[in-house]
């Protein structure tokens, strides 16, 4: 039994050497059939590759998106700051809009009382004192002047108001009829033609009538005006005084004008007038004094400037009801102020808008190079 198990295992051992070779080429083909072939491994590497290239590409597109992010935050930021400062300076603008809206808006006017002459006859003509200054009504003026030299027509078509001189004019019921004696006036720029020109003059709205300044349509209609201090009278003249031109005065003269202004200082403040005068008309006039005694004190002083002074002492005595030498030249309007305000309001919204426009085109080209 034994010599049979040995031959057995010999005859294995030799059968098993014999198919050696055989097996050992099947399992290289094994093994080769495991590894990869060099397109698989070029695939895979490439593959590999890709990976890094994506998240490389994903860790820059992140990148650049953050920037793009912060960019977009910080003009937006910008942006908000300059839109902020230019809403604050239109509401500054504003601001001091209706501050001088509020100033000039309204106004206390007294039915005047002083009497007015034609030609050296009385005539009877309501109106209102505002500021020293008389104002009447174009039409209550011209039933006044209507059998004089000075006549002109009234026609009021298509919401414009023409005045033609030499026309003649019809009176009509509601002309020439008592007003307030106080009530409330605002300045108005209602346009008003004289033939083919704008008028200008001083106008003010009172109970929904326009008043415009006696002087301002003097000046506009060819007639004289006027005043008597002596018996309060306005003295209107169908035919104005023709005068002839003078020469510029000189620096001596004009010294000597405003000495001459200032000799019935005294007399002005112990007047009736100045007692009942509003307090800004009081002001008014002593600013004007100090302002002329203080040019004359002062060597430098230019020929201009005592014409500047003279002009503006002059006319605060006028507006006190004492009578001028000296032709003053109205001060700019109220409406002219106004209309510089809101020009300038308009202007800082027009910036505004820019400003933003350019914040946004930064905004969206910031966002363009992030991409």
């Amino acid at each position: 039994m034994n010599k049979k198990l040995t031959s057995l295992s010999l005859a294995g051992v030799m059968l098993l050497s014999t198919a050696s070779p055989v097996f050992a080429a099947a399992e290289n083909a094994m093994k080769e059939a495991k590894e990869p072939s060099k397109v698989e491994q070029l695939a895979k590497d490439a593959k590999e590759a890709g990976k890094e290239v994506a998240k490389d590409a994903k860790e820059k597109m992140t990148e650049a998106k953050e920037k793009a992010e912060e960019k977009m935050t910080e003009a937006k930021k910008d942006a908000k700051v300059v839109k902020e400062e230019v809403k604050k300076d239109v509401k500054e603008v504003k601001e001091e809009v209706k501050k001088e809206v509020k100033e000039v808006k309204t106004v206390d006017v007294k039915a005047t009382t002083q009497k007015v002459k034609l030609d050296g006859k009385d005539v009877v003509i309501y109106g209102y004192n505002i500021d020293g200054y008389n104002y009447f009504k174009l039409r209550d003026l011209a039933a006044v002047l209507k059998d004089s030299k000075a006549k002109f027509g009234v026609e009021y078509k298509d919401a414009l108001v023409t005045l033609t001189k030499g026309a003649d004019y019809k009176v009509a019921e509601t002309d020439q009829k008592e007003v307030k004696a106080m009530s409330k006036g605002m300045l108005t720029n209602d346009k008003v033609m004289v033939g083919d020109k704008a008028l200008t003059a001083t106008a003010y709205k009172v109970d929904d009538s326009n008043y415009y300044k006696l002087r301002d349509l003097g000046e506009a209609l060819g007639f004289g005006v006027d005043f008597d201090k002596a018996t309060n009278t306005v003295l209107l003249m169908s035919e104005k005084e023709v005068k002839e031109e003078k020469v510029a005065p000189k620096l001596e003269e004009l010294k000597e004008a405003v000495k001459k202004e200032l000799v019935n200082e005294k007399e002005v403040r112990e007047s009736e007038a100045y007692k009942k005068a509003d307090d800004k008309v009081k002001t008014n006039f002593e600013n004007a004094v100090a302002a002329a005694k203080s040019l004359l004190a002062d060597e430098k002083a230019t020929a201009e400037q005592f014409t500047n002074e003279l002009k503006a002492l002059v006319e605060a005595k006028e507006q006190l009801g004492f009578k001028a030498d000296v032709k003053v030249e109205e001060k700019k309007e109220a409406k002219e102020a106004k209309k510089e305000m809101e020009k300038d309001v308009k202007d800082a919204k027009k910036e505004m808008k820019k400003d933003v426009k350019e914040a946004k085109e930064e905004v969206k080209e910031t966002a363009k190079e992030a991409k």
